[in-house]
């Protein structure tokens, strides 16, 4: 008896030693698993260049709670030495269900089957009484090895494909024969790779919230209710069908009740869509998330589509008249050195008459200088009578004088006829201060991680706009509610809408495409960047394959394409101008600015007029 039990301990170890050498990248550290010992004695044959590590489970006659314990902590410790590990094979070797069955459900839970770790079962059983782990073996890198009791045939090497369901049975791979060792029967190598091409084109259970600016379509299709389907035209679900159709799966797309992303409750676990990912409800999320650490705990991330920045939309005001507009054609630097200038004139001629003139000629009075270049200033005349009196280098002076004010009032008046008819757009709310400074209510996402950015902020600019949670200056509202809230509440003003720039310039494109005007506009700070990626159940053997195509997809910028295919005025809005140009006449909202300069002249001077006359009358 015990020798039958080497023998067979011999030949298990040599078929062993024919699948890891046929598998691809073969050299790894393998680790034995078993529940009795003594079948497993000769494991220094097994081939294992990176080392070679046994766990026994001695679970014979022992309580059930026991043996789950043990289980459990050399789960955890096999877990370990895997996450030291560059590659790992696990082999279990045990003939009695109830431990495989044990073994399925620990190492799932405490991860230690993860897609790049290969798992060999060498068992006894048949292949029906394997039924409790068939989704073990299915959904993992896993191979299975079972003697026969051909005379020729003496091991045979099976696979489980995934989504093959009960009535699906294992592939069978290969068969070790004494004479030829291991021989493939089938097109499938050793750990195939399974995921990369799904055999049965199986739906998968996808979890998706519609924004209320997604686009959708109605076409005709025979197979559905009523002759007719929905089609969603959006970005993310455009990449996410064309993988699908690449790895040849079709999806269901369920819908969380409460209809947010998911954020973490106060035990632990998550809502919205983040949740039924948690609890495995669903398999992929169709939506792209914020790639956060707490989310990471609890789903797996595919390689990131974009990067995101939260944005606010504010409403852009009417077109308003500058009546300080006349001012605008020329900058200030300009009206101080046009009075530089006057000074300059000024000073020319008191210069020049001081050391050119003759003694016993009359001087240029310092009075009439200044007055005539004031005059030139505002384009009156000199009279030939004042100018006769001149002298030539005086002429001289005052005509170099008077064709600088004429280029530069012709220029002037110019561009203010051009500027009349300018209207400019108030733009106030530009970052975070400006919505705590300003009477707005903002509105955040329910369920979503931009509003957990400003309601769970406590210090710095985030934290002061979350504290206008406190005075309810902060609204959440559902993401299929954001169409109609931007429609009404951001619209009049009281209301500014924060979301992930995409989607806001999608809305804004939209809301132009519908009235032909950009009516809403960006603020200018950028918020928070994320990271943005679809989410996976925990240790998906779906992600490998699925990652390598989003990575095609986004490296060829095609996910933008889309963006402006579905949004044909995606980018209209982005820059809209601050001012606009209408054709209308003249009024006093035009002119009011001149007129009080007007009347706030002639005040001063009628002031100054009446002073005089007052001093005048107490000097006699």
């Amino acid at each position: 008896m015990q020798h039958d039990a080497v023998k067979e301990t011999s030949e298990g170890v040599t078929a062993l030693n024919a699948v890891l050498e046929a598998a691809p990248q073969h050299e790894s550290f393998v680790m034995v698993i078993t529940q009795k010992p003594e079948r497993f004695r000769s494991v220094s044959g097994v081939v294992a260049p990176w080392g070679l590590g046994v766990f026994e489970v001695a679970a014979d006659g022992q309580d059930a709670n026991v043996t789950q314990a043990q289980l459990s902590q050399m789960i955890d410790q096999a877990r370990r030495l895997r996450q030291v590990s560059w590659s790992v094979t696990v082999l279990v070797v045990s003939d009695d269900p109830a431990f495989l069955a044990a073994f399925a459900e620990w190492s799932l839970k405490g991860r230690l089957l993860v897609w790049s770790t290969r798992l060999l079962v060498l068992t006894r059983l048949p292949l029906h009484r394997l039924t409790h782990i068939r989704t073990t073996l299915a959904m993992t890198n896993s191979m299975l090895i079972i003697p026969t009791p051909s005379s020729t045939v003496r091991y045979s090497v099976y696979v489980e494909l995934p989504y093959t369901g009960e009535e699906g049975r294992p592939v069978q791979v290969g068969t070790r024969t004494n004479q030829q060792g291991l021989t493939l029967t089938s097109h499938l190598p050793v750990f195939p790779e399974k995921f990369e091409k799904l055999a049965n084109r199986p739906q998968l259970k996808v979890t998706y919230v519609q924004f209320s600016s997604t686009v959708t379509k109605t076409v005709d299709d025979p197979t559905s209710p009523g002759g007719k389907k929905t089609i969603i035209l959006d970005p993310d679900i455009r990449i996410f069908d064309a993988i699908a159709e690449n790895m040849n799966f079709t999806f269901q797309i369920n819908s969380p009740a409460d209809g947010g992303w998911g954020i973490e409750l106060a035990n632990g676990s998550y809502n919205g869509m983040m949740g039924m990912l948690q609890r495995k409800e669903v398999d992929i999320s169709l939506s792209l998330f914020h790639v956060t650490h707490p989310r990471t705990r609890v789903v797996d991330f595919a390689v990131p589509v974009m990067v995101w920045y939260i944005r606010v939309i504010v409403h852009r005001g009417s077109p308003e008249v500058d009546p300080w507009g006349f001012l605008l054609p020329l900058t200030p630097l300009v009206w101080m050195t046009l009075l530089s200038s006057m000074l300059v004139v000024i000073s020319v001629f008191i210069v020049l008459s001081n050391f050119l003139l003759d003694k016993t000629l009359p001087r240029t009075k310092l009075e009439k200088t200044i007055y005539c270049s004031i005059r030139v200033l505002f384009q009156e005349d000199l009279g030939v009578r004042s100018v006769s009196e001149w002298w030539w280098w005086e002429r001289v002076v005052m005509s170099v004088w008077m064709m600088t004010m004429v280029v530069l009032m012709q220029s002037y008046a110019g561009n203010l006829m051009s500027l009349l008819a300018v209207r400019y757009i108030p733009m106030p709310i530009q970052t975070l201060q400006d919505i705590v400074d300003n009477p707005v209510t903002l509105i955040v996402p329910t369920g979503t991680n931009v509003a957990r950015t400003f309601l769970d902020a406590k210090s710095g600019m985030l934290g002061k706009v979350g504290d206008l949670q406190k005075v309810g200056r902060i609204k959440s509202v559902l993401m299929s509610e954001y169409n109609e809230y931007m429609d009404t509440h951001v619209r009049r003003g009281t209301h500014v809408i924060s979301l992930v720039d995409t989607r806001t310039t999608e809305m804004m494109a939209q809301d132009f495409s519908k009235l032909g005007r950009c009516d809403f506009y960006h603020a200018q700070e950028e918020i928070s960047p994320m990271v943005a990626s679809f989410a996976f159940v925990m240790d998906s053997p779906l992600l490998p394959p699925f990652n390598k195509r989003v990575l095609r997809v986004v490296e060829s910028g095609i996910y933008y394409y889309w963006q402006k295919l579905y949004n044909p005025n995606f980018t209209t809005c982005l820059t809209p101008p601050k001012k606009v140009v209408v054709r209308t006449t003249l009024g006093l909202t035009n002119l009011w600015g001149t007129l009080v300069v007007l009347v706030g002249g002639s005040g001063f001077s009628g002031t100054v007029f009446l002073m005089e006359l007052l001093c005048s009358r107490l000097l006699r």
